[in-house]
Formats: C-alpha cells, structure tokens, sequence
C-alpha cells in the first residue's frame, strides 16, 4: 500500500471534452498511463488520485517514476 505521507508528485493533463450536453473533465498521466474522468475538476482529481493509488498498489515499482517534491511543479497553458 501506498505511503502517503510521502511528498510524491505526478504530471497530470487535464483536458475537458463533451458526451452529448454533459460535460466531462478528464485526468491523465503519461508516464504510468492512469486516466480517470469525473462531471467536475475536482471530482475528476479524486478519482483520478484513487485509480494511481490501486495502480501502485498493483504495480510498486512504478513508484520510481513518480518525484519526490517539497513544492510541485504547476504547468499550464495559456491562450495568446
């Protein structure tokens, strides 16, 4: 199981797409190739932090891609 105490960070895309009138946001990250997808942004972290967490659970030696940060890099993207 993982700790989470530690200070971890992942890279995560988040990217909002359309079903029909409903509007979803969807969570990725490349490296370990996890997504999950929730109605709201923060639904969609929740559940995307649950899916990394049963993925490590099955495969701990993912772990090494992850980073140990005391203060994670914010990346994002801005329309000129």
């Amino acid at each position: 199981m993982i700790n989470m105490e530690e200070n971890l960070s992942i890279n995560i895309i988040v990217r909002e797409e359309k079903q029909g009138k409903k509007k979803l946001f969807i969570v990725n990250n490349e490296e370990l190739g996890v997504a999950d997808f929730g109605e709201n942004l923060e639904e969609a972290i929740d559940n995307f932090k649950k899916s990394v967490r049963l993925y490590l659970d099955a495969y701990p030696e993912k772990r090494k891609l992850l980073v140990k940060e005391e203060n994670p890099v914010l990346v994002s993207r801005i329309f000129l």
